[in-house]
């Protein structure tokens, strides 16, 4: 009996010594440092945008013909920034989301012509800008385009750099297209 109160008063002792009084004077800074999964060992994935993004542009050139211009964000398509400008040094992982547009042409509610428009139509030599470059906008110009010629624009944009190219894309209802270089940084 006399072992098992000894035994009692040590596991008391133990438990009743160990509330944490020593951390209660700890910054939650220095708490922060002396843990092993600090904060600066974390890497922050961000997507932009976050979710999907759909956006459809129906433009009426005349009583006949129709053009829909779908600018979308691809779900397993992206382009990875790392900063690490955080003010505890974390590696933050930025995906920005690759985009692609639909073109469809209807001509009396018939379809003409359906393409796909990205990046993939417009890679040059210049391996390390679309490496890097997502489509940013898709537009038709609807005063230089007529009921058999389109002309569209479109601009491809390097994530937080001011580094672009525009290019004008007229195709026609056969789907032949030239496409042109218009403005670059």
């Amino acid at each position: 009996m006399r072992y098992y109160s000894i035994f009692f008063f040590l596991l008391v002792f133990s438990m009743l010594s160990c509330n944490g009084r020593d951390r209660a004077l700890e910054t939650n800074k220095e708490r922060l440092l002396n843990n092993p999964l600090s904060v600066a060992d974390l890497e922050i994935i961000k997507f932009v945008p976050e979710n999907h993004i759909r956006s459809v542009t129906d433009t009426l050139l005349d009583t006949k013909t129709n053009v829909q211009v779908s600018y979308y964000s691809s779900p397993n398509k992206s382009v990875i920034v790392l900063n690490k400008n955080n003010k505890h040094n974390q590696n933050i992982k930025t995906h920005y989301r690759e985009f692609e547009s639909e073109i469809k042409v209807f001509k009396n509610d018939k379809l003409l012509f359906l393409g796909i428009l990205n990046k993939d139509h417009f890679i040059t030599n210049e391996q390390s800008f679309w490496k890097n470059a997502i489509l940013q906008y898709v537009w038709l110009d609807a005063f230089q385009s007529s009921d058999n010629n389109y002309k569209l624009y479109c601009s491809f944009l390097i994530p937080e750099t001011d580094k672009y190219k525009m290019y004008s894309i007229h195709f026609n209802n056969s789907g032949e297209k030239t496409i042109k270089l218009i403005e670059t940084s």
